[in-house]
């Protein structure tokens, strides 16, 4: 009786253990373009900047993981950008990352193959999702940075301003 008893107890313990993990373990496909904005015309002046990151990179969303966004949603939108003579297309790449609570999450490093734009996303969860954004444009010694938290929901595009640049961020669970 009490083997029994403390099996069902086991089991039942086994059993919302793996529920909140899995949980916890929720993928996203992430979805990134940043854009500089080439005809924005401003008085404003940039403190001069040493880029640093605030928040620790995850190691699961590596390099190796985050991919040229070829067949991606958001391959017109890119399109539209560079058509543009408005607009140039600085980083436009695509990966898969779970999203945690926010005590354990990690930034993802965003760096352009050119190397004009430098920064991290992080993403976490609370009662709703986050973006936290900090992209800098490296133009010299004031370089322009954006940095916004946003609270988000998947599946939706979102649009990030700045005068000097831009950003086009949709996530998409798995």
């Amino acid at each position: 009786m009490k083997t029994t008893r403390f099996l069902h107890f086991f089991s039942l313990i086994l059993l919302w253990s793996l529920s909140t993990s899995a949980h916890a373990q929720q993928w996203y496909h992430v979805e990134l373009i940043v854009f500089e904005q080439l005809n924005s015309y401003t008085d404003e002046a940039w403190p001069e900047t040493d880029f640093n990151m605030t928040a620790p990179l995850s190691p699961s969303v590596s390099g190796e993981r985050i991919h040229p966004a070829k067949n991606s949603t958001l391959i017109q939108s890119a399109a539209r950008l560079n058509k543009s003579p408005n607009y140039r297309v600085l980083y436009h790449k695509s990966w898969q990352q779970p999203i945690m609570r926010k005590a354990s999450s990690q930034g993802v490093r965003i760096q352009s193959a050119d190397g004009s734009i430098n920064g991290s996303v992080r993403f976490f969860k609370s009662t709703y999702l986050h973006a936290n954004l900090d992209l800098q444009l490296m133009q010299g010694a004031q370089s322009p940075r954006l940095i916004e938290s946003r609270r988000i929901r998947s599946k939706k595009l979102y649009f990030y301003d700045h005068p000097k640049l831009g950003a086009l961020l949709q996530i998409t669970p798995l």
